[in-house]
């Protein structure tokens, strides 16, 4: 009489033993609660779609740079004046003759009435020349609050008259959210069919083809959250959206194929049953998952690296660059 051994199909898989790895026991204790695990990434889901509605609100691009002379002179500015020089606005009238005064007079005053809509919102100038008369209204708003103020401060200055053109680097910044989110959809419609066909080559007509798209969706959506919650605490770049999506389904697709390749292997070694199919899950984790750990956290810390640039806009990108792949591994 001879025993069947546990590695072969239809016979119950091992029990976890004591040595066994730290990743063995969790892919174990995943599996024995995969109902909530789903459960818990379909709330992550639905978390980052309301965190993509909310955060081009809280991104923005600042270019300063600590210590500089540019950067010491906001400062004297915030200190002295209460001005934000990155949250005011540059109002710009067409004219026909910059030198009249009555129109003069009456652009002026439609300037104090507008400026009254943003916090601390004051004419700082009104100057003519070349054709138009311009002016800047200054705010004690910083970046990413003066640059949800646009379309007020529009709104506000809206009349008979000459039209208004609001610039300055919040209405810029305003400007700028619709053009990178048209970007991102032009980039998502080339780079999905690429992906899709690269996945049909390599996996075949089957189910395992939604995987890499369910692990796209989670992988972008959680790191959308805490992009969202760092947001409130450190400046964003306006650009981390672009960056999360493309990245994100880039290591989907990736890791996806490198885990799905391995499983097929292991189930095809393990034979039929629930209990074999569950044991090729294990072995799959602690050999293709092992190596999608190590290569998101070589990732991360890679990207972390930028974080060392003393320069808001670059440690912004090293914020988001650290997250995504931290959240990728996690799905």
């Amino acid at each position: 009489m001879t025993q069947t051994s546990p590695q072969r199909g239809g016979a119950a898989g091992p029990s976890p033993c004591v040595h066994a790895s730290p990743l063995e026991r969790w892919t174990r204790f995943v599996l024995r609660r995969r109902s909530w695990v789903l459960a818990t990434w379909a709330v992550v889901f639905v978390a980052g779609v309301a965190a993509a509605a909310l955060l081009p609100a809280r991104l923005a691009t600042s270019f300063a740079v600590p210590n500089s002379e540019a950067e010491q002179a906001a400062r004297a500015l915030a200190a002295g004046f209460g001005e934000q020089p990155e949250g005011s606005f540059t109002v710009v009238f067409p004219v026909g003759d910059p030198a009249d005064a009555t129109l003069r007079t009456r652009l002026e005053r439609r300037l104090e009435q507008a400026a009254k809509v943003l916090p601390g919102g004051h004419v700082a100038f009104v100057r003519s020349s070349g054709g138009v008369v311009y002016a800047e209204v200054a705010t004690t708003l910083t970046l990413q609050q003066a640059k949800r103020r646009t379309e007020s401060l529009r709104h506000a200055l809206a009349g008979a008259g000459p039209p208004p053109l609001v610039s300055g680097p919040a209405a810029i910044q305003y400007d700028l959210d619709p053009i990178l989110g048209a970007d991102l959809r032009r980039g998502e419609v080339i780079a999905v069919p690429i992906a899709l066909l690269a996945l049909l080559t390599v996996l075949g007509l089957s189910l395992a083809l939604a995987i890499p798209f369910l692990f796209a969706a989670c992988a972008v959506a959680g790191t959308l959250v805490a992009v969202y919650a760092a947001a409130n605490l450190v400046p964003i770049t306006t650009y981390a959206t672009n960056l999360v999506v493309l990245l994100g389904f880039g290591l989907a697709v990736d890791y996806s194929l490198l885990v799905v390749l391995r499983f097929r292997e292991e189930v095809a070694r393990a034979g039929a049953g629930r209990e074999a199919r569950e044991l090729a899950i294990v072995r799959t984790m602690t050999t293709a998952g092992r190596a999608v750990a190590v290569s998101g956290l070589a990732v991360s810390i890679g990207l972390a690296l930028l974080l060392a640039v003393p320069v808001p806009f670059i440690r912004s990108l090293g914020v988001v660059g650290l997250l995504i792949p931290l959240v990728a591994i996690a799905v």
